[in-house]
């Protein structure tokens, strides 16, 4: 008898551990959040953002491109390095042009300081400023392509000037030979000068597609290449062109323009392409402006 007695007792003792190390595991669990916990009431949500708005240092509620810069108290605008005027240039150490302004009255509208970054080369060069986020905007008689709407957007226009060739009299006539002017422009298949990394690049491409571009860095440099006929003719907007024989009429003797109707190059703010209210502040700006420059009334200050 006490064989079998022995053995239930063990059984017993057993199972009582059993139980006891099951309630420790429970309590355990209810402790540490394990396996075995009862869940916890979940946690009531936070209330969404209905508006998108950040509160800025004055109170003001402002769409988050818009804050970024209030937050950071000025505007940072891209600009090349070379002055051209009238659109911008360094006078007497004080910056001044029809670009030179706008920049001005975005950021008095925007209430904040204001700042030129000119450490780019060229126009291309400043769009990319703006697509990486080295600067709010780009105000730099900056004009539209293909190639940088990939990567930016633009503003409406806040100046439209038209196209322009300044021609090599000479060079011209050997290639047109007995052809009217019209029609060897038309089908023009000789050598184009362009400014290289600028928006004439993409327009000689388009529109004048059996051309022979030939780049070079600067407006000097292309001027001085359709004088000694390195280049048949020079592909720009008339203003320049325009600006160029009026300063040196003696230049006439060498060189002839050719001006296109139906041809124009809107010069546009460059912005971001996640700053839409930004782009949209700006739009607005620019057509509330009491005064619309042209090519003609921008032409007519600095004569």
């Amino acid at each position: 008898m006490s064989r079998p007695m022995s053995r239930l007792s063990s059984i017993a003792l057993l199972l009582a551990a059993l139980c006891l190390c099951a309630v420790a595991w429970a309590h355990g669990a209810q402790q540490n959040g394990k396996p075995g916990a009862q869940p916890a009431a979940p946690a009531a949500p936070a209330e969404p953002d209905r508006t998108g708005l950040v509160k800025v240092a004055d109170g003001r509620m402002l769409a988050p491109d818009i804050a970024r810069i209030v937050n950071h108290g000025e505007l940072v605008v891209a600009m090349l390095a070379t002055d051209n005027p009238p659109f911008f240039a360094n006078k007497n150490g004080d910056l001044v042009g029809t670009d030179i302004d706008l920049a001005k009255l975005i950021s008095r509208e925007l209430g904040v300081s204001l700042r030129f970054d000119r450490s780019y080369k060229t126009f291309d060069s400043v769009v990319e400023a703006v697509a990486l986020g080295k600067a709010d905007v780009a105000v730099s008689r900056l004009g539209r392509t293909l190639k940088r709407a990939q990567m930016v957007h633009f503003s409406i226009s806040y100046i439209k000037l038209g196209h322009a060739l300044l021609i090599n009299r000479i060079r011209f006539a050997e290639l047109a030979g007995d052809r009217p002017l019209p029609q060897v422009v038309r089908d023009y298949n000789g050598t184009m000068g362009v400014l290289a990394g600028s928006s004439w690049v993409e327009f000689g491409r388009r529109n004048f597609p059996k051309a022979k571009l030939v780049t070079y860095p600067t407006w000097p440099e292309l001027v001085e290449a359709a004088k000694k006929g390195e280049v048949t003719v020079v592909y720009r907007d008339e203003m320049e062109v325009v600006q160029l024989l009026r300063e040196d009429p003696g230049l006439a003797l060498t060189l002839r323009t050719v001006t296109f109707s139906d041809l124009e190059a809107p010069l546009s703010v460059i912005v971001g392409i996640r700053d839409l209210t930004l782009l949209s502040f700006i739009n607005e700006l620019i057509a509330q402006r009491a005064v619309q420059p042209t090519a003609d009334s921008v032409l007519r200050v600095i004569k």
